[in-house]
This record gives C-alpha cells, sequence and structure tokens, in this order.
C-alpha cells in the first residue's frame, strides 16, 4: 500500500483492519472512514480531518495526531501510547475504555466528549479543554492537568492520582464518589463543584 496519502480525500474509505503504520496521512480528509481495529503506530495524521470517523480499537501509538479534526469521531478501546494530539478538537468524539500513555495532549478539545472508564497515565493535558465531558470512572495518574478546562465535566468516580491541576477550572465540576491522590489544585476554581457530603 502506498505510504503517501497526504492531501488526498479518502472520505468514508474502508481502511477497517489494515496496517497503515508510518503512513502520512497529513492535511488528508478522513471523515467519516473506518479505520476500526486499523494499526497507525507513527502514522503523520497531523492537521488531518477525521470528523465522524470510526477509529475503534485502533492502535495509534507515537501517531502525530496534532491539529487534527476529530470532531464526534469514535476511539472505543483505542490505545494511543507516545501519541501526539495537541490541539486536535475531539469535540463529541467518543473515547470510553481508551488507553492514553506517554501522550501530548496539550491544548486538545475533548468537549462534550464521552471518555467513560478511558485511562490516562503520564500524559501532558495543559490547557485542555474538557467542558461538559462525561469522565465516568475515567483514571489519570501521573500526569499535568495545568489550566485544564473541565467546567461541568462529570468525573462520578474518577481516581485522579500523582496529577498536578493549577489553575484548573472545577467550575460545576461532579466529583462524587471520585479519589484524589496527591493531586495539587492550587490556585484552580472550585466553585461549585459536587463532592460527597
Amino acid at each position: 500500500m502506498s505510504h503517501d496519502f497526504a492531501n488526498k480525500d479518502l472520505s468514508r474509505q474502508d481502511f477497517s483492519e489494515q496496517s497503515l503504520d508510518g503512513v502520512d496521512f497529513s492535511n488528508a480528509n478522513l471523515a467519516g472512514a473506518n479505520l476500526n481495529r486499523a494499526s497507525l503506530v507513527d502514522a503523520n495524521l497531523s492537521n488531518t480531518n477525521l470528523a465522524g470517523a470510526n477509529l475503534s480499537h485502533g492502535i495509534l501509538n507515537q501517531a502525530n495526531l496534532s491539529n487534527a479534526n476529530l470532531c464526534g469521531a469514535i476511539l472505543i478501546e483505542a490505545t494511543l501510547d507516545g501519541a501526539d494530539l495537541c490541539n486536535a478538537d475531539l469535540t463529541g468524539a467518543k473515547l470510553s475504555m481508551a488507553k492514553i500513555s506517554h501522550a501530548d495532549l496539550c491544548g486538545t478539545k475533548f468537549v462534550d466528549a464521552s471518555l467513560i472508564e478511558a485511562q490516562f497515565g503520564h500524559v501532558n493535558l495543559v490547557d485542555a479543554d474538557f467542558r461538559r465531558s462525561t469522565l465516568i470512572g475515567v483514571t489519570i495518574e501521573q500526569s499535568n492537568l495545568d489550566n485544564v478546562d473541565l467546567a461541568h465535566a462529570n468525573l462520578h468516580r474518577a481516581t485522579l492520582s500523582g496529577v498536578s491541576m493549577r489553575s484548573a477550572n472545577l467550575f460545576g465540576t461532579d466529583l462524587s464518589q471520585a479519589t484524589l491522590d496527591q493531586v495539587d489544585l492550587q490556585d484552580a476554581n472550585i466553585n461549585g463543584t459536587k463532592k460527597d457530603e
């Protein structure tokens, strides 16, 4: 298979279960594409339109997704180890049970996204936007969430351990039954936060 799909219109194409490791999809249009169970290790998906694409069970380790449009994309049980998602837009995306580790997600938008039981470890989420997102049962460990916006997000039963959340916005955030262990909330806005009595 060609390793260069840069700038190509591949909307609604079927790449399910294909090995696409190292493939260049930069600036391509993959809106609505089927990438279910595809392997995209070290693939270049920067500035790519993946709106509504199905990446469920995808392997995106070391993939470059910076500035990608992933609005409404499905990444259920996807694996993103060492991936770059800086400034990617995942508004309304579905990432339930996704595994994201050693990844760079600075400035990433997760507005209205569903991240139920997703696992984050050793990730950079500085300036990330999780407004109104569903993070029920999520696990976030050894990560930087400074200046993150979690206003009106649902972190019911979430586990946060070894996390820096300095200057974070937790206005109206649901932290009921959440476990916070060694979490730095210096200068964070916790007004209206819902906690257990």
